[in-house]
Formats: structure tokens, C-alpha cells, sequence
């Protein structure tokens, strides 16, 4: 019977432990340990409300060119090692230019409940965007309006529209960004955040959506755990 079901769908069943084992541990930290956007994220039923709209990703993905979760052919070097020293990669940049032109974030997670958060809501974030959205989006125009054309096009739009729009979410977390009228600090928000996201999903589309985890996890662990427990502490 486990022979018929695809390896993409074992996957995603696997990562729904991870969901569950992060989300109880998360659990043991006191709510003022966690920053309030990860604790309305990654509540109970939103969970598990992201975690099944995430199933049409899953369903839509095969038909709208994105790599299977689990495809064969595709190395582990490529799913899970490459993206990530990628996603460490940015998330130094990010560090060294927060040294020079400084973002003050309003709430940063501290280790050791960070090394629970981050991943976390990095996961569920990942669903959010590039399992669901991207993919929903891509499907409706590509496939639905314009009859399976254009795919890799309208994968670009669509990432760049979702780019700036997830951007624009992140400004919430960040205090007086635009009040210093520093166009670099300006610049230095919306560049990394911009090609983070667009990274992210160049490695959903060519590797799978195991390798846009993989990117950001690395980019959690440099940026908002170690970074971010060394500017909180």
C-alpha cells in the first residue's frame, strides 16, 4: 500500500511531525520568551489550517513545473546543502549590514527558545508562500488563463508580486524604519528581504520545496538565532 503513495506526499506527512514535535516544544517556553508574531502564527489551529491549504501545493505543483518534494533525480546536496549554505550565505550579508546601517527589529526571540521559534515559523511560513501561494497563483494564471503557457514567466511575476508584498508584511516588526529618511537603511530592508524571498523560491521551483526550507533555515540560524540572541542579549 506505502509503495502507491508518492514521495512527495511522505514528505510533507514527515514535515507535519516536525510541525507538531516544534509546536510542543515551543510550548515548554513562556509566551514572553517568543515574539507575538510567531505565537499568532503558530498557534494551534493556524497550524493546522497552513498545514492543510499547503495540500493544494502539494496536489498543484507537478502540473505547474515545480520540482516534486522528493523527486528523484535531484541530489541531497542539491535539496538540502546548497540551498542552505545559500540561506547562510544571506543571512551574513544581512548581519554585516546591520552592523553599518542598523535595523531595530521591535522583537527578537533569544536563544534557546529561538532555536524552537524560528524554525517553526519558518516552516510554516515556507507553506504560506511558496508551497501555497506561489504555486496556487502560477496554476491559476498560467495553467487556467492562459492554457499551460508561459509558465516560467508567469513563475517570475508571480514571485515578484509576492516578493514585494512579503516585503511590505515585514515592516511591522521593525521600529521607525523610515522615520531616519536613511535610504540606505531603506535599501539594505528591502534588497536582502527581496532576494531572500526570490532565492527561496528559485530553489522551491528547481529542487523542491524541501530546498526553500533548507535556504531558510540557514538564513534563520545566522540572521535571527545567533544574530538575533546576540542583539537581544
Amino acid at each position: 500500500m506505502f509503495r502507491k503513495i508518492s514521495p512527495t506526499v511522505i514528505a510533507y506527512l514527515i514535515l507535519f511531525i516536525v510541525i507538531i514535535v516544534l509546536r510542543l516544544l515551543i510550548i515548554l517556553f513562556p509566551s514572553g520568551q517568543t515574539a507575538s508574531q510567531i505565537i499568532n502564527l503558530t498557534d494551534t489551529l493556524s497550524i493546522g489550517v497552513i498545514w492543510l491549504i499547503g495540500w493544494v501545493g502539494v496536489y498543484l505543483a507537478p502540473g505547474t513545473g515545480f520540482t516534486g518534494m522528493w523527486q528523484k533525480g535531484i541530489s541531497q546536496r542539491k535539496r538540502f546543502l546548497e540551498p542552505a549554505l545559500v540561506g547562510v550565505g544571506i543571512g551574513i550579508l544581512s548581519v554585516i549590514l546591520d552592523i553599518i546601517w542598523p535595523l531595530a527589529s521591535k522583537e527578537l526571540v533569544g536563544i534557546p527558545a529561538s532555536l524552537i521559534a524560528y524554525p517553526l515559523a519558518g516552516i510554516i511560513e515556507e507553506i504560506v508562500f511558496r508551497l501555497f501561494l506561489t504555486t496556487t497563483l502560477v496554476w491559476i494564471f498560467s495553467n487556467m488563463l492562459l492554457r499551460g503557457n508561459w509558465q516560467e514567466l508567469v513563475f517570475w511575476v508571480v514571485n515578484g508580486f509576492l516578493a514585494v508584498f512579503y516585503t511590505l508584511s515585514q515592516l511591522t516588526q521593525y521600529e521607525n524604519l523610515f522615520a531616519s529618511a536613511n535610504l540606505w537603511i531603506v535599501a539594505h530592508f528591502f534588497v536582502m528581504i527581496a532576494l531572500y524571498f526570490f532565492l527561496a523560491a528559485f530553489y522551491y521551483r528547481r529542487y523542491g520545496f524541501l530546498a526553500a526550507i533548507s535556504m531558510s533555515m540557514g538564513n534563520f540560524l545566522v540572521w535571527h538565532i545567533l544574530w538575533g540572541g546576540i542583539f537581544r542579549g
